[in-house]
């Protein structure tokens, strides 16, 4: 019986107990966190998404890193909980020299926070300084490992959604003495393929100086078609698709290359996203090889492609034949005509990987875990009814 008294005397202590414990949860439950769509963008005026990660209340503010004139401004500037589509909208940069700033997230008593950069006009009048280019982020699960030197730079676009909200259209790795990219990535689903008709907008590339691309405004000299690395039939959504006319996206193709074996793996490819919750594709080109050059509309060399491959991601909550929902496959063509059925060129990624000399999908790791990834990569396409089925 004196017990009571004891338990009694002991409640205000556990519901404090268990009220501290409830405040922790809300506190500590979800680490807060802030990211943006591009940490950095060229001098053009122009808006990126940010994304607060968050249980309790928040704040977003702004520091300009050179005390200067406020040139951008947030959408929204405190609420509670996570929340995407916050915009950073920012003004052209005519200073003459690239500028930053910090948003800063305050939440939970402590400050996160991340620098975004805005360039100069480069020295040939348009386009991103190489030196500012952006590092890939960690978290895209198309990007292949990046091999950047005084040649080959990382470039990527952002596209407008339907909705207003921004998020990655490609990334790429230019080659400025070749003129063509090396690989182009990307995340492909129904949504991002949306509905539309191709715009024929070409044009340069704005992220990259014009003095390093080639002008296409009419077809290559030496036969060659402007074949596009992303399909014109990818990005209907947006503004997407003209930015898949950039000249930077485009190769010296074979015709019947391209409209031949080529073009139906691209149509493929569609119906795989469509059939997946995300494909992740990389496609590219290798110039080992190379049959020689062919030339742009003022006579600059660009090197014709010796081969073309795509690698591929899928990723299926549902799905009953991958290795944690994921499954991958490769493509390789020489650059040549073929009259066979495209299976015939299918392959592991780690026999693409030996063809090509790169790394594909190296950010997969964080997501399944080193020995998942390597089983992932290693696995056998051509026995899985997702790659084979109906496949021509």
């Amino acid at each position: 019986m004196r017990a009571f008294p004891k338990i009694k005397h002991l409640f205000p202590v556990l519901l404090a107990a268990v009220m501290s414990l409830a405040l922790s949860c809300e506190k500590f439950g979800v680490t807060p966190d802030i990211s943006l769509s591009q940490k950095s963008v060229s001098s053009d005026a122009g808006h990126v998404t940010v994304s607060v990660t968050a249980s309790g209340k928040w704040q977003l503010a702004l520091i300009y890193m050179d005390d200067s004139a406020p040139w951008a401004s947030l959408t929204s500037t405190e609420g509670r909980g996570s929340k995407d589509g916050i915009f950073l909208s920012y003004e052209a940069n005519a200073t003459g020299a690239s500028r930053s700033l910090r948003v800063v997230l305050t939440a939970s008593d402590h400050d996160y926070a991340v620098t975004f950069t805005q360039s100069a006009v480069s020295s040939s009048g348009e386009g991103q300084d190489p030196s500012d280019n952006p590092a890939p982020d960690p978290k895209w699960l198309e990007l292949p490992a990046l091999q950047q030197n005084s040649v080959c730079h990382f470039y990527y676009h952002d596209m407008t959604l339907g909705n207003g909200s921004t998020c990655r259209n490609y990334s790429f790795l230019w080659d400025k003495d070749n003129l063509v990219a090396h690989w182009v990535a990307y995340p492909l689903n129904d949504g991002l393929i949306g509905r539309g008709d191709r715009t024929d907008d070409w044009g340069y590339d704005p992220k990259v100086p014009r003095d390093d691309q080639p002008v296409l405004f009419n077809a290559y000299k030496g036969g060659y078609q402007k074949g596009h690395q992303l399909p014109s039939a990818d990005r209907y959504v947006g503004n997407s698709n003209a930015q898949t006319f950039y000249f930077t996206n485009m190769t010296p193709q074979l015709g019947s290359l391209n409209g031949g074996i080529w073009g139906t793996l691209e149509s493929r490819v569609r119906d795989w996203a469509r059939a997946s919750d995300t494909l992740y594709v990389v496609t590219g080109c290798v110039l080992d090889d190379s049959p020689g050059a062919a030339t742009d509309n003022e006579g600059k060399s660009v090197t014709v492609p010796g081969g073309y491959f795509k690698a591929l991601l899928s990723y299926k909550e549902h799905s009953t034949e991958s290795y944690g929902n994921y499954t991958a496959a490769g493509f390789f063509f020489e650059h040549r005509s073929y009259s066979g059925a495209i299976v015939n060129q299918i392959m592991t990624i780690d026999e693409l990987e030996d063809i090509t000399g790169i790394d594909f999908f190296v950010n997969l790791p964080a997501k399944v875990g080193q020995a998942r990834a390597d089983e992932i990569e290693a696995a056998d396409p051509s026995v899985l009814r997702f790659w084979i089925e109906d496949i021509s």
